[in-house]
């Protein structure tokens, strides 16, 4: 098994790093944005009164699997967390393919909240909703070149207004419920139900985002399990009653004809301020999740290049700790694939998929120190029992299994994209490959 090396130490000064509190708001402000400001719509229209049901089984996955990410965490806390559990626990060209996956989507994901933010702001120039779009991304670009604390700094006042808006909205919206809208739940079909779970699914990824961040946490052993748990169970609340005002205040009929994002809906059931105060919520929530992003995406091109998977060049800091040749890279490519006007539900179902992916193989990393490593689990400042465990972990495979089988019977096209993704990853892995052996090198490393 592949240990944490040096690539991996803490980061010496303080100054980089940020808290419990900064790591909750981190998790807040990667999780809320798209999910459930902007594919809310077009979900609700596919599993009409199921939209609580899609988004709950979504949660259920979620929490179970972020607390696999917890514990594991609790044990070996480390930057680019998902690829650096599938490569300590499995065969070396699993975790790459599970680095080189979460890269591809990694601009996706930029590509989705950018594009998302066009959904929720009409240009009175009647500038190209594209332009627009690389705008924002050229903006918090900037903002993580200075590095993670200014990035917190940013989140906590983007989180402050989109979580006020959610509370808003579904606080509200309550008393405009109608039953007889929730009612049957089940009406779209069951698998309807759980494809578009697949779907809700993107509203949670993210929840685990200070696992990819672990050097730069205080106490990080102890503070990433914490803020994993706080932060689920904030997301969980918030999600659960916005979906059932959405549905319930609207009913299926209603969501169908206007095909409504979260905004819309507000304003057919809320009066004019509300609307408005809404409206502001979401355009900050779709572009939010892109600070986390960055910041995430750039640390893991930095971790693969420093196993000598990408170019050496890629894992270089600037003065603030930042790699910032490899988010220039995430930069580019994400006004790239923005160019190429892809379908918000395609890219948060890619997304999604691949995420999924990634929490699997952390369960199964779990189970493999709860079999191996049983002394580790003792000493770890946060313990799951083993029965919770073992729980938790056969849960999170099951359910990643069950919501693939039905993404891919619901549209094939994303299986396709993933095995063409995988492809060129195998292709690109076999020639990195070939090179260090012309070289003379025993593996990657040189």
């Amino acid at each position: 098994m592949l240990t944490i090396t040096a690539s991996n130490k803490k980061v010496d000064s303080q100054q980089y790093q940020i808290s419990l509190l900064g790591a909750v708001i981190m998790i807040v402000g990667t999780v809320v944005g798209a999910g459930i400001y902007i594919i809310i719509g077009p979900l609700a229209v596919s599993v009409g009164p199921g939209l609580m049901i899609s988004y709950l089984i979504a949660l259920l996955i979620a929490a179970a699997s972020s607390f696999c990410y917890a514990q594991v965490a609790a044990i070996y806390p480390t930057t680019a967390a998902t690829y650096r559990y599938a490569r300590m626990f499995y065969p070396e060209t699993i975790g790459f393919l599970m680095g080189w996956l979460r890269f591809m989507t990694s601009f996706y994901g930029l590509a989705l909240m950018a594009s998302g933010f066009t959904e929720y702001f009409d240009s009175p120039w009647g500038i190209d909703n594209r332009i627009i779009a690389a705008v924002i991304l050229t903006i918090f670009y900037v903002v993580n070149a200075f590095g993670i604390k200014t990035t917190q700094l940013v989140q906590s006042v983007l989180v402050t207004i989109v979580v006020a808006g959610l509370i808003v909205f579904s606080g509200g919206g309550l008393a405009e419920i109608n039953l007889d809208n929730l009612t049957p739940m089940t009406e779209a079909g069951m698998g309807t139900i759980f494809g578009g779970a697949l779907t809700a699914f993107f509203a949670y990824t993210g929840m685990y985002f200070v696992a990819e961040i672990g050097d730069e946490i205080e106490e990080s052993d102890k503070n990433i399990p914490r803020a994993i748990i706080i932060a689920s169970i904030i997301i969980g609340l918030l999600y659960l009653s916005t979906t059932l005002v959405f549905s319930g205040a609207l009913g299926w009929d209603t969501i169908k004809a206007a095909e409504p994002n979260l905004a819309e809906a507000a304003q057919i059931i809320f009066p004019g301020w509300t609307f408005y105060f809404i409206q502001l919520s979401g355009v900050v929530a779709v572009i939010m999740p892109i600070n986390s992003i960055y910041a995430a995406s750039c640390r893991l091109l930095a971790s693969l290049s420093e196993d000598g998977y990408m170019p050496v060049i890629l894992a270089k800091k600037n003065r603030f700790n930042v790699p910032g040749i490899a988010l220039t890279v995430i930069y580019i490519l994400g006004i790239l694939i923005v160019s190429l006007d892809l379908s918000i539900l395609y890219l948060g179902a890619i997304s999604s998929l691949v995420t999924l992916i990634g929490m699997a193989l952390v369960a199964g990393a779990g189970l493999k120190i709860l079999a191996q490593e049983p002394d580790k689990l003792k000493e770890a400042p946060f313990t799951l029992s083993p029965r919770v465990m073992i729980g938790l972990g056969i849960f999170t495979i099951i359910a990643v299994i069950c919501l693939a089988v039905f993404s891919f019977m619901e549209d094939p096209l994303i299986l396709y994209s993933l095995f063409i993704w995988i492809g060129l990853g195998l292709i690109y892995f076999k020639i990195r490959q070939y090179y260090a052996k012309t070289k003379g090198y025993q593996n990657f490393y040189g």
